[in-house]
Parts: structure tokens; C-alpha cells; sequence
């Protein structure tokens, strides 16, 4: 069975969801996504202890981390394709990477970059997830636009 690897966050749970529209519209139906959540929070050691050093995000509690989670499993209910959640922790563009290497992983997808002052200053000072993942993968990326908004 072949992987898709998919970056989701908390503020666009239906990603994963259209991720796999993608992949059976092109007749991918042996394809297992595996739905990479990276907490940019967060750090891990060798051992793979993850803690956080945003000193205002409870980690004992990972409510955040749950919150997600529970987005995912509402989205993929009946998605139709196998699929599996991960956490990562850091810079996401090198989580996504380290996962699609661990899994062989077809493609990436992600979502396009989200409006608002918090995605241009990241953007200004580190690039786009997408952007970095398309200058330095030897796989295709793909990047899914936001779904169009009704008037």
C-alpha cells in the first residue's frame, strides 16, 4: 500500500478529508494517508519526549493537541480510505519530510498559506511550508487552495 503524507493543523481539519477526494479522484483507492500534525510549540529529544516552550500552552493537559485530533476524526468519518494520525513537533516543512521518508510516501499535501499577519511575518522570515517542501523534495508536493467561501 502506497502513502500520501498530509499536513493538518487545528484551524483547517477538513484538509485531510480533501486530500483524499484528491486521491481517489485520480484512483488512488491502496493509498493510505497518514495525517501528520506538527505542534510548532514544541520540541523532541532523542528519546522522543516531546515538551512545549510556548510557556502559555498547558502541555499536561494537550488539550490542544486533542482538539485537533477530534477535528480529524470528525472530518475523515467516512472518508473511504485508510488513514492514520501522527503528531510531530518543530518545523513542520522537516516533520512532513521526516514522516513521507519514514513511510515512502507518494506526495505531500498541504494546505495553501492561511491569510492574516501571523502567516506573512512567518512567510517573510522562514518561506512557506509549501514552498519549502517544493524547493527541496525529490517527491511532488501538492498544494490544496482554501474551498471557496458562498457570497
Amino acid at each position: 500500500m502506497r502513502s500520501v503524507v498530509v499536513g493538518v493543523d487545528h484551524k483547517h481539519p477538513d484538509l485531510a478529508r480533501r486530500a483524499a477526494s484528491l486521491v481517489q479522484s485520480l484512483g488512488g483507492s491502496l493509498i493510505e494517508l497518514v495525517c501528520v500534525w506538527v505542534d510548532e510549540t514544541a520540541v523532541s529529544d532523542s528519546r522522543g519526549f516531546t515538551v512545549s516552550v510556548d510557556p502559555d500552552i498547558a502541555v499536561s493537559s494537550d488539550a490542544y493537541g486533542a482538539d485537533v485530533l477530534a477535528g480529524l476524526n470528525r472530518a475523515m468519518a467516512d472518508v473511504g480510505l485508510p488513514w492514520c494520525a501522527l503528531r510531530g513537533a518543530g518545523d513542520p516543512a522537516a516533520e512532513l519530510v521526516r514522516v513521507a521518508d519514514e513511510v515512502g510516501a507518494a506526495m505531500i499535501v498541504v494546505g495553501s498559506r492561511r491569510p492574516g499577519l501571523r502567516s506573512w511575518a512567518t512567510n517573510l522570515v522562514g518561506g512557506t511550508v509549501a514552498g519549502r517542501l517544493v524547493h527541496s523534495q525529490p517527491r511532488p508536493v501538492v498544494v490544496l487552495p482554501e474551498p471557496a467561501t458562498a457570497p
